[in-house]
């Protein structure tokens, strides 16, 4: 690698591309439009409608899961993950370092206490290693969160959760698709939370899921997320006199039946995007293999991942001038999350050598282009790009 290579764009070089390649877009077609649209023109779009009924039977289905809610963010799916709990104030929830900071809230919005856990340096994935050190007498639950897409060892995890009785709840956010063991993420814990972001995988815009197989859990969750209300009841009994009753406290985590319909025809074309997602990243792995210096991040052998992230790893030392050498090729790369500890609202939770796996990830992570309408064009760009930046 000659960072000062007169070739190079950053040194004032001819760019790979003179138009950017973005680091996402989502894949929204004709079929996604009519939905929406013919969700607006039935009138009905407020909360909970047929629409939301149907994007939650048909998410359950391709899940093999029992219960899908669909809600407004994954955000809030992990609040309603804790919330439906009631653990006592200060109890103590296990999260991994590296993370988006949604994963710590859902305990923190309950009044719990985050302790947090290193994660592998090479795929940033919880380190099963170090869990159970983390684990005391005030512990009650697991936060294990698929990063990039790459399900985490939930096997193992379990396993520590049942030997503590711990409750897990599986951060899903970015695998939906993925595959543990021959298994969809969303079936793998006692509770899992999805979104459905305009980054993911799945979009509805805005929107998560909490899924589970325990009727408790999701007969309370009905009620939290609209408002401590029977209203769920209500308009599946088809009861068309009185009123709904209020039951409990909750807040308005409905997610509107125009959304729902969008889920719907997101849901029926999932394969297909996650598909060509990996086509992309098959091309990626095929021609920037053997270059000097560059990495990719690792992937279990008994997963499959949905490649919501292309992941790269690179020299700590050059990281921030790779990526601003390869965005002034045409290629926006990008890091992607911060270690929490390092974050002004969590600082005081670890420090750096406390957490050697989640900064040796972080400082080596840098995040290429990759959705489903990537053209061959587009791909053959980064590539170029990247082995015109490492000198390869």
């Amino acid at each position: 690698m000659d960072r000062y290579n007169k070739s190079l764009a950053i040194n004032g070089g001819e760019p790979v591309s003179a138009v950017p390649v973005p680091i996402h877009q989502p894949m929204l077609g004709e079929d996604d439009f009519a939905a929406v649209d013919q969700a607006v023109r039935s009138t009905f779009v407020s909360g909970d409608g047929p629409a939301c009924r149907e994007f939650e039977k048909l998410l359950a289905e391709y899940l093999g899961a029992k219960h899908v809610l669909f809600v407004n963010s994954a955000t809030a799916a992990l609040e309603l993950a804790f919330r439906v709990k009631d653990f006592p104030a200060g109890s103590e929830v296990i999260v991994p370092d590296f993370t988006y900071t949604s994963t710590a809230l859902g305990a923190l919005y309950n009044n719990l206490k985050v302790v947090l856990a290193d994660v592998y340096p090479d795929n940033g994935s919880i380190d099963v290693s170090r869990i159970e050190s983390r684990i005391t007498g005030r512990t009650v639950a697991i936060v294990p969160v698929d990063y990039a897409g790459i399900p985490a060892d939930m096997d193992a995890i379990n396993a520590i959760a049942r030997r503590h009785g711990l409750y897990v709840v599986h951060d899903t956010a970015q695998s939906i698709g993925s595959i543990y063991k021959g298994r969809k993420t969303g079936t793998l814990a006692d509770l899992s939370t999805f979104s459905f972001h305009g980054t993911k995988n799945l979009t509805t815009g805005e929107g998560g899921a909490v899924v589970t197989d325990d009727d408790s859990i999701a007969a309370r969750i009905r009620v939290l997320r609209e408002k401590g209300t029977d209203k769920h009841t209500f308009i599946t009994e088809n009861r068309s006199r009185g009123f709904y009753e209020y039951v409990d406290t909750g807040n308005s985590y409905v997610q509107s039946n125009i959304l729902g319909a969008l889920g719907v025809s997101q849901l029926r074309k999932i394969e297909m995007m996650n598909g060509l997602r990996q086509a992309v990243a098959e091309y990626y792995l095929s021609n920037l293999r053997n270059i000097p210096g560059l990495e990719f991040i690792r992937q279990p052998e008994d997963s499959r991942t949905n490649w919501h992230i292309f992941g790269i790893l690179v020299p700590p030392e050059h990281r921030y001038w790779i990526m601003d050498a390869l965005r002034a090729e045409g290629v926006m790369a990008n890091v992607h999350y911060s270690p929490l500890h390092t974050n002004s609202f969590y600082r005081g939770l670890a420090t750096d050598d406390e957490m050697p796996g989640s900064m040796n990830f972080y400082n080596r992570f840098l995040r290429l282009p990759l959705y489903p309408s990537l053209s061959a064009g587009e791909t053959d760009i980064v590539v170029r790009s990247v082995r015109k930046v490492f000198g390869s």
